[in-house]
């Protein structure tokens, strides 16, 4: 019996980017692999805000967040590939998603200037 989970978070660019001045936040939020990826980008800022909108959309998704232990690190939104995004966990995110038995993760990214918004769609085989 297939469950649908979903997450949509919203967040002001502009706000955001006053926490890409430190680069602690940046490590602790990011992969390397991300953090290449949004600054080789034409607007770094933008890549990090969809990232991290992805990664809280994510957490909603699976209900959980940094109170139950997974930490921004543990998902990673990968270099989009043929105009998709997709997800990779490791750590207790992978744990839970693996608990859901989740699969078939849609991901969509958007954005006008001062706002980004991103929206996970997860088939589940069972609802924790």
């Amino acid at each position: 019996d297939m469950k649908i989970r979903s997450g949509i978070d919203i967040l002001d660019i502009p706000k955001f980017a006053e926490n890409l001045k430190s680069d602690a936040f940046i490590r602790k939020v990011f992969t390397p692999a991300e953090i290449a990826s949004c600054e080789a980008a034409a607007n770094s800022t933008l890549c990090y805000a969809g990232k991290f909108a992805a990664k809280e959309a994510f957490m909603k998704a699976i209900g959980q967040g940094i109170r139950q232990e997974v930490w921004f690190t543990q998902i990673e939104i990968p270099e989009k590939k043929g105009g998709i995004f997709s997800i990779q966990t490791g750590g207790k995110a992978k744990q839970i998603l693996s608990t859901l038995r989740g699969k078939k993760i849609k991901i969509s990214i958007s954005h006008s200037s001062d706002l980004v918004v991103a929206m996970i769609i997860m088939e589940c085989d069972k609802v924790a």
